[in-house]
């Protein structure tokens, strides 16, 4: 899952076997360290360890009964005589990537948080400030295991493993999360096509007279063309994101491009344009920020839906009547295998000047094993969460454990058991990179450091004109026009170039 500030996007969520500690003989399934045993004593108890407390930092509120549960993660690690305590600070949002410049530029001694290049990572790479971690994530086979080979693979920078990879899903599949009830109020077959998502919201609009076709929150809006173009979810001619809002990279003539002027998802911005013009979207779509609570209450027929863990939960108390009455729409489903780049956007770092990087790495493998995940992720068994078969579980609290910030592993996952049918299918897919199509631009991060004044620039528009032409606010032609031109006044070709010359450098030795 790629979650940036938020996200929540989306929400949440959600994840092997003995522990090998850097350095020590010997394995357990609790990870205790065996140590040296005296000639002629095979029974002889492993040495207690000195306890070291590590210092976190992560971003956020300190979860509900998060102090209970970080004694017992704490009790645990000193049970399984790893040699270190955990001591974790939550940072407002608001600050956190300030705040946390501010302790490693003041020589604070700490020895993990969370970073990603949408923070400052890219900087302290560039001053020197990360510890490199390949040598320490080959030494410890748990925590390897945990997270599949092309996530380790394709978010290194500069050829290395700068911070440990955060996410559950390897690449993105969108679409709408619907109403069954209604679909079926009116006689209409399981959707398949955008055609038959087209006759549900038409249908809706028509005879429904207190329910609405369509809403989405419009921040989000920039994705509907990825969403009702005939090439959804499909790996066509185009990489059609790369991370960096508002461009693409065509694989047919390998350069970077505007996504407005991509060919492959024209018919989504004609169709955006069209809906919005009909009555689908909503008219307040620009300032639309309550779509699930719209949804929830009845007013609309359909909604956003994108498989990654967390965006179908927000619906679930809906089904809490046992009804069925929801069900999730992903455009080309049966053949879906879209690009990839299984980039994430999370990731835990050591800085360099910490003096207990080894054992951080030790506490990082000590929580890629399930049990220990379990109960950083999930809280106290029986108290917190309730285990549902080996990949689900039961929620018992309000404990709430944000996973991005140090505990998401792909291969530990578990979904709650409020989850629905469909929600599950597709994540489960998501989860799985053999599911995905390896985009030519692996690898690739962009670091904005030598266009940052153009790309200050350019980054508003985003906002003032993209969103609106994305929304459907300005027409399809009209807005591809006020792109161009707005981008080519601000020094949008400067950063286009850039962007370019990194993809070929990594493109190149493919």
């Amino acid at each position: 899952m790629r979650l940036k500030k938020w996200v929540g996007t989306t929400t949440a969520t959600v994840l092997v076997s003995s522990l090998i500690l850097a350095g020590c003989g010997g394995n357990t399934k609790t990870g205790g360290n065996e140590g040296s045993s005296p000639k002629n004593t095979e029974s002889a108890a492993p040495a207690s360890k000195e306890t070291v407390t590590l210092k976190a930092y992560f971003p956020g509120d300190k979860p509900v009964g998060f102090d209970d549960v970080l004694q017992a993660v704490n009790d645990k690690l000193k049970a399984d005589n790893v040699g270190a305590a955990l001591n974790i600070n939550f940072l407002p949002w608001t600050d956190y990537g300030n705040a946390v410049s501010v302790k490693m530029s003041a020589g604070e001694d700490f020895d993990m948080y969370l970073d990603a290049p949408w923070i400052s990572m890219n900087q302290m790479i560039e001053g020197n400030s990360l510890m490199e971690l390949d040598a320490a994530v080959a030494e410890r086979p748990e925590l390897k295991a945990s997270i599949p080979e092309e996530m380790w693979e394709y978010n290194k920078f500069g050829g290395k493993i700068m911070g440990i990879p955060l996410g559950t899903t390897q690449g993105q599949l969108y679409g709408l999360l619907i109403r069954k009830d209604l679909r079926e109020k009116y006689g209409l077959p399981e959707l398949k096509t955008l055609g038959d998502l087209e006759k549900f919201l038409y249908m809706v609009k028509e005879q429904e007279k207190d329910v609405k076709p369509f809403v989405i929150n419009g921040i989000k809006a920039d994705k509907l063309p990825f969403i009702l173009s005939e090439s959804a979810n499909l790996a066509l001619d185009e990489v059609l994101e790369i991370g960096v809002n508002m461009f693409a990279y065509s694989i047919k003539d390998k350069k970077v491009i505007g996504q407005w002027t991509s060919p492959v998802i024209a018919d989504g911005y004609e169709r955006v344009t069209q809906y919005y013009k009909d009555g689908i979207i909503s008219k307040n779509i620009a300032q639309e920020q309550n779509a699930e609570t719209l949804f929830k209450q009845g007013k609309y027929a359909a909604t956003y839906y994108a498989a990654d863990g967390v965006e179908g939960l927000k619906y679930s108390e809906m089904l809490q009547d046992g009804s069925d009455k929801l069900e999730i729409f992903i455009p080309n489903g049966d053949k879906a295998k879209p690009y990839t780049a299984f980039q994430q956007w999370n990731f835990l770092c050591i800085p360099a000047a910490s003096k207990h990087a080894d054992l951080a790495m030790d506490v990082a493998n000590w929580l890629s094993i399930k049990e220990n995940h379990d109960l950083m992720e999930y809280g106290i068994q029986g108290k917190d969460w309730e285990p549902v078969g080996d990949s689900s579980y039961k929620v018992l609290s309000s404990y709430s454990f944000p996973g991005f910030v140090l505990t998401w592993r792909p291969t530990l996952n578990r979904t709650p058991d409020t989850m629905m049918k469909d929600d599950k299918k597709w994540f489960d897919f998501s989860t799985n990179p053999a599911n995905f199509t390896l985009s030519p631009t692996a690898g690739f991060n962009f670091n904005a450091e030598k266009v940052k004044t153009e790309y200050a620039k350019i980054t508003p528009l985003h906002d003032s004109t993209f969103l609106p032409f994305s929304q459907g606010l300005v027409p399809a032609a009209e807005g591809k026009e006020m792109m161009e031109k707005k981008m080519a006044s601000l020094g949008g070709q400067k950063v286009i170039e850039e962007i370019q010359a990194q993809i070929d450098a990594v493109t190149s030795g493919k």
